[in-house]
């Protein structure tokens, strides 16, 4: 408590550099965040220090790497799949999201270290998570790079949400993201996902063959789809270059297969409508493109027929329309 308050008083920038870039300083903050960890996190004052350490300055690198496990090495391998990243660092990031998700209004700026750093973090733990076993439970899941992961992308969620004082800086922090390569990050592990499940459900049994032998990924937690549509809608909003580079990368009918309701990521349907939205808004170009698109066929799930129904296309309007089957 006494450190935060020194570092919130007049002179609080010169102590955070002490307290975060000495040798003396370093360990301190390190030890505290472990024994929060271990010993259960309650007290506020540690959550408006690291507020100020890793979010409104440039030191989320120094403990992210502080952090990690003495023996790690940049090799990566089936046996430490899952012990690349430690307890402590999915703790830290659990708690600068819960912060930002809780407080934003507390919250002065975003610096742009703090945002690299945390597109850093994706990049390596999109690596190395294993996207061959289905997710049961949304983070924390007890697997560190899997909540480092997902905690991470809650991050990006809110800093790409996040209009940055231009006094603090020349350029927000979303745009950093973007010239270092989020979008491209985002349309990739998104496109290797399987479809939503209300899509594979009325797969038939050759597109079932191929979707098999593409070997496509699944979310390792739940809410993993969820996240990453949720961070492509915030970068759109108001962001021209945005819409044109998904329309470049043609990535439309990606994003309008995640206007669906699916059971293993709530608010996956109210995200994706929020980022079509933002596709669409002020963009000519964009609105012809999803005009053009055409029904090939109908959709017929489990559901629909469970009720003694199916879908056709109805022959003079092009349109799906419901057919009793009874």
């Amino acid at each position: 408590m006494v450190l935060d308050t020194c570092c919130s008083s007049e002179g609080g920038h010169r102590r955070l550099a002490e307290l975060c870039e000495t040798k003396t300083g370093l360990p301190i903050i390190l030890e505290i965040v472990t024994t929060a960890c271990r010993a259960g996190h309650q007290e506020e004052w540690l959550d408006w220090l690291l507020c100020k350490v890793c979010i409104e300055e440039a030191y989320l690198s120094h403990l992210f790497q502080g952090l990690a496990s003495p023996s790690t090495d940049n090799s990566i391998d089936a046996q430490c799949r899952y012990s690349f990243f430690t307890r402590e660092q999915a703790f830290l990031l659990g708690m600068l999201s819960e912060y930002l998700s809780n407080r934003p209004k507390d919250v002065s700026m975003i610096s742009s270290p703090c945002a690299l750093e945390v597109l850093k973090v994706v990049d390596i733990a999109s690596a190395i998570v294993d996207f061959s076993s289905r997710g049961s439970s949304d983070v924390p899941t007890g697997f560190p790079a899997i909540d480092v992961l997902g905690y991470s992308l809650t991050i990006l969620r809110h800093i790409c949400a996040w209009e940055n004082d231009i006094a603090h800086a020349t350029e927000a922090p979303v745009d950093l993201l973007l010239s270092a390569g989020l979008l491209q990050l985002l349309l990739r592990l998104l496109g290797e996902l399987e479809p939503p499940a209300i899509i594979r459900k009325s797969m038939t049994n050759a597109d079932h063959f191929i979707q098999s032998s593409m070997a496509l990924k699944v979310c390792p937690y739940k809410g993993f789809r969820r996240d990453l549509v949720s961070i492509i809608g915030n970068c759109l909003h108001g962001r021209k270059q945005v819409q044109e580079e998904i329309r470049r990368q043609n990535a439309i009918p990606l994003l309008l297969q995640q206007c669906v309701v699916d059971e293993d990521n709530p608010l996956l349907r109210e995200w994706g409508l929020w980022s079509m939205r933002n596709l669409l808004e002020g963009n000519a170009e964009n609105q012809h493109e999803v005009a053009q698109l055409q029904l090939q066929e109908p959709v017929n799930t489990p559901e629909i027929a469970g009720i003694g129904l199916r879908v056709e296309i109805d022959e003079k309007t092009g349109r799906p329309k419901l057919v009793n089957t009874v």
